[in-house]
């Protein structure tokens, strides 16, 4: 039995958490943003304003230009966030800032081998574990980074899709646009029709 003066054991310390995963984008994950950026902003270029005006010829210029400018930035924060959500699925960031540290780690080792001996072989046990760990997960991001690559092309082809549904609604709007056009003639004929009918029984009387 313990003695009355005997200190209370002390509970056992917790862990510290572990250190957050860097969300931070590195060298590829930036190159990835920066070149679906770019061939976004090229597809949405192509959707210029002379050829919606085409579309709208009695439309007021100001609210045309207006309405252009809407759609146009639209489908930019669309793709934008559609991007942003498959590489928050995916963990793209992670992935290509993981296959940064192999390849610089790579590189660290070659330098190291190059100062103590060209072609002297390091024996796996006296690597340090992290750089182990890398080593066998490197074929894993590389295969995150191909379906990443496999990813942006998919979206460059949905891209395309969408430019030629556009120009399908297009050519559909001009077919409506011209009946309305053609209507607008008919009533326009009718309309002095009756007036020269009119004209004719006001002078008989």
């Amino acid at each position: 039995m313990p003695s009355a003066n005997q200190a209370p054991t002390s509970p056992s310390p917790t862990p510290p958490p572990h250190p957050p995963t860097a969300l931070t984008p590195g060298k590829r994950a930036t190159a990835l943003r920066d070149i679906y950026t770019k061939t976004l902003a090229a597809t949405l270029s192509s959707i210029t304003y002379a050829t919606f005006a085409e579309c709208f010829p009695s439309i007021d210029a100001h609210a045309l230009q207006a309405l252009h400018a809407d759609m146009v930035g639209k489908l930019r924060v669309f793709a934008m966030a559609e991007f942003e959500r498959v590489c928050e699925e995916r963990g793209v960031v992670e992935g290509l800032n993981g296959l940064e540290d192999v390849v610089e780690e790579g590189w660290r080792r070659r330098a190291r081998s190059s100062d103590e001996g060209v072609g002297k072989v390091v024996a796996p046990h006296t690597l340090a574990p992290n750089t182990l760990v890398q080593g066998h997960v490197y074929a894993v991001l590389n295969s995150q980074q191909s379906q990443l690559n496999a990813k942006l092309q998919t979206a460059q082809s949905q891209n395309a899709s969408l430019r030629e549904r556009m120009e399908e609604q297009r050519k559909e709007i001009e077919g409506l646009v011209g009946g309305l056009e053609v209507v607008v003639r008919d009533l326009e004929s009718a309309g002095r029709l009756v007036g020269e009918e009119g004209e004719g029984l006001g002078g008989a009387e």
